[in-house]
Parts: structure tokens; sequence; C-alpha cells
């Protein structure tokens, strides 16, 4: 019989994982969002000179019951603000216009601004933008 053990913790204590022939991947954090542009995006130059685009895409929040009086509670809006950065990204962006419906596929992090002094620090959710897809584009007016 195979002894499997002693060979595991090797690897174990190496750092490595255990069967496995792929590379160790790092942490990943993403999302997926399906929205409406809320505005066309903004195409931006960081401080180095590179082109990057800022967009806003707008999620409809359904109620979860009826409001304390009885009657329906109202939707409420989220945005979640994205970057896209590097080329493709940019030159993406450029045909896509407010109002489509999209499904983003982003990773995010969150970055803390510290506080003033006797202040709450502050967390920012940064979203960066890895890929969109168009659902569908806004109906023209006249369409029915």
């Amino acid at each position: 019989m195979l002894n499997l053990i002693p060979t595991t913790r090797q690897t174990l204590l190496r750092g490595g994982r255990a069967f496995s022939t792929t590379a160790t991947v790092r942490d990943l954090a993403r999302m997926q969002v399906l929205g409406r542009l809320a505005a066309d995006p903004e195409l931006k130059t960081t401080r180095n000179g590179k082109d990057f685009v800022r967009y806003t895409v707008a999620t409809s929040d359904p109620p979860s019951g009826p409001a304390e009086d009885g009657e329906r509670a109202p939707t409420t809006t989220s945005y979640h603000r994205f970057y896209a950065f590097g080329d493709r990204g940019v030159d993406r962006m450029k045909n896509i216009k407010k109002g489509y419906r999209v499904l983003v596929d982003a990773e995010f992090r969150i970055e803390r601004t510290p506080g003033e002094e006797g202040q709450a620090g502050r967390d920012t959710l940064l979203a960066l933008h890895r890929g969109i897809q168009v659902i569908s584009k806004p109906k023209e007016a006249g369409e029915a």
C-alpha cells in the first residue's frame, strides 16, 4: 500500500500543496453586477498619464416584504462604481452608453482611509473591471 502520509507532511512543511499539479493562485475577491449604466462612462487619466474609464451601474433592490402599514415597500436603487484600466477595457467602454443593461465582472477590495483625530476611518469599496457583457440596449424613442 502506498504510504502518502510522510510525503504529505513534507509537502505541508515546505508550504506546498499536496496532490496538486497546478500553480497556487492568490486570494481573489470577485463580484458580478447585473444592472443598467447610470450615465455614460467617463474617460479619465491617471497622474502617470494612463487612461482609464469610470462608470456606474445601477441595480434595483426589490423590497423584502410589506412596509409596516401593510403597503408594498418601495424599490430601492443601489449604485456601483467601477474602474476599467488598460487599452482593452478603455476601448470596450467607448461603445457602451447610458441605459445599456450590462453584466459586469469585477475584482474588488476595501481600502481604508484613516479618520481625523477622534473620527472614525472610512472604508471605500474599489471595484476593478475585469469584463463587461452587454445584455440589452435601451429602446430608442418611438420603439414599442
